[in-house]
């Protein structure tokens, strides 16, 4: 099991708290199934971009970034380091950032 820490992200004015997740279940869903609210306009397809996450902390713990991943992160231009959670799988702990709002 991983847990997920959402650095960006609280709950009535507390931390959100960490999710708990294994490497079958995309970092997307995961969020979504403890309640995370993440942008996700295109349903988890890699199609939009909107999921889009910055990694702070144990990049080494997520999946490989497969092509269709890796070419939409360039169109949108973002930065190394940052992930689509519909994409990424973490097999380890990991902190992340929500890109999107």
């Amino acid at each position: 099991m991983a847990r997920i820490r959402v650095a960006n992200r609280a709950v009535a004015g507390a931390p959100q708290p960490d999710v708990v997740t294994g490497p079958a279940v995309s970092i997307l869903n995961a969020l979504l199934r403890a309640g995370v609210a993440i942008r996700h306009d295109c349903g988890g397809k890699a199609l939009c971009g909107t999921c889009a996450l910055r990694v702070v902390e144990g990049g080494g713990g997520l999946s490989p970034v497969r092509p269709l991943e890796a070419r939409r992160l360039a169109l949108h231009g973002l930065p190394s380091g940052s992930r689509l959670a519909c994409q990424a799988h973490a097999t380890r702990d990991i902190e992340v950032e929500i890109l999107s709002d």
